[in-house]
């Protein structure tokens, strides 16, 4: 009787069948749910070295679908910001949600919540205002029809308004609106990932929240 080769019988982790889908299907449920490495390693069967390699090498490259901004001048942007708390510390500040934090800009399309912009992650205690300077500013600086809430009066890239009209503010809510839908990926309410990730991750995210809305 032939000896049975017993490694051949063991069942192969479904990464090891189907490639890149499930990989990227690996960090879609590692943002959405922000499960750690480990139990992501139990979840798809392999080891946590791997899941980590995935999710490394996957995130800027879902980052970079994130579009530049179009030149259509007629469409109503509105810019507001987040809070994210981080475990990296050597990134993050005390901030006014009382953890330590980093402050993140992003520039929605009113009409539909698209996200345009994505600034880079500062210390959560800077001023929102320097915050958009150093990282948004250019970004939105060609777009003629930009608005924000009275954080920004000093922007001359963005429109505020002084009386707190009812429909500017309904406006505005929609910076607010998207950015909640952010955060249903989890990983943007408490990022493990070291150093300047953050920055790529939220990238990331706003790239499949655009895909989701592009094909709705």
């Amino acid at each position: 009787m032939s000896k049975i080769n017993v490694t051949s019988l063991r069942p192969r982790s479904l990464l090891h069948w189907t490639g890149l889908p499930v990989k990227a299907f690996l960090a879609l449920v590692a943002w959405r749910t922000n499960l750690t490495n480990r139990q992501l390693s139990d979840l798809f069967g392999v080891g946590v070295a791997t899941v980590h390699r995935i999710i490394d090498r996957l995130t800027p490259l879902i980052a970079q679908l994130l579009d530049p901004p179009d030149d259509r001048r007629s469409e109503l942007w509105v810019v507001d910001g987040t809070l994210i708390p981080l475990h990296d510390q050597t990134k993050t500040a005390k901030s006014k949600n009382y953890r330590r934090s980093v402050n993140v800009r992003f520039t929605f399309r009113a009409r539909d919540r698209r996200v345009m912009a994505v600034g880079d992650a500062w210390p959560g205690n800077r001023n929102d205002i320097i915050v958009f300077r150093a990282t948004m500013a250019e970004q939105v600086a060609g777009h003629r029809l930009t608005i924000g809430d009275g954080a920004y009066r000093s922007a001359p890239e963005v429109i505020t308004s002084r009386n707190k009209s009812k429909p500017f503010a309904k406006r505005r809510a929609r910076a607010e609106h998207g950015i909640a839908r952010l955060k249903d990926y989890q990983v943007l309410r408490q990022h493990r990932r070291r150093g300047d990730t953050i920055n790529q991750t939220s990238r990331a995210v706003a790239a499949l929240h655009n895909l989701k809305i592009d094909h709705a």
